[in-house]
């Protein structure tokens, strides 16, 4: 898609001409970076299909939240509770980050309201269970193929 802006309704229209030219194609999962307006305009041409965050783009928007060199042991916390697909090991992970007097406040208010309301989209808890072609936890990917395709065309 090529726009100058990426607005819900831009998106919706985008994604509906696609759904329009592949009416056969209805996927069980669709893979996102967390871009509201493109997951709200996913909702609407294909309410059926289950979306799922891009672990890549939840650890790099997690990151982005403080500084990772200064609170290391933190870091590892999180990234071992964004990929483990135990339960038990993602609630006890939780716990200790949440805590942890020594991990700032606005970092654990911040994994609160932001990442444990949507867990259910990228914990990989959440992805068990899953076919071959659902076990996906990056639209990396997708990305890399499509530049590919779009280079080997010019």
């Amino acid at each position: 898609m090529l726009s100058s802006n990426g607005t819900t309704d831009t998106i919706t229209f985008f994604v509906n001409w696609v759904k329009e030219a592949s009416p056969v194609i209805q996927p069980l999962v669709i893979m996102s970076d967390r871009d509201q307006a493109q997951i709200a305009a996913l909702q609407i041409v294909y309410p059926q299909s289950q979306i799922l965050l891009c672990i890549w783009h939840v650890l790099r928007a997690m990151r982005s939240h403080f500084i990772t060199d200064q609170f290391k042991g933190l870091w590892d916390k999180i990234k071992a509770w964004v990929n483990t697909d135990n339960l038990g090991e993602f609630l006890k992970l939780w716990d200790e980050i949440s805590s942890d007097p020594s991990v700032p406040q606005s970092i654990v208010q911040y994994l609160t309201t932001e990442w444990m309301q949507v867990s259910h989209m990228w914990s990989k808890v959440a992805r068990k269970n899953r076919s071959i072609f659902e076990e996906g936890d990056t639209n990396m990917l997708i990305e890399a193929y499509v530049h590919s395709v779009i280079s080997l065309q010019r």
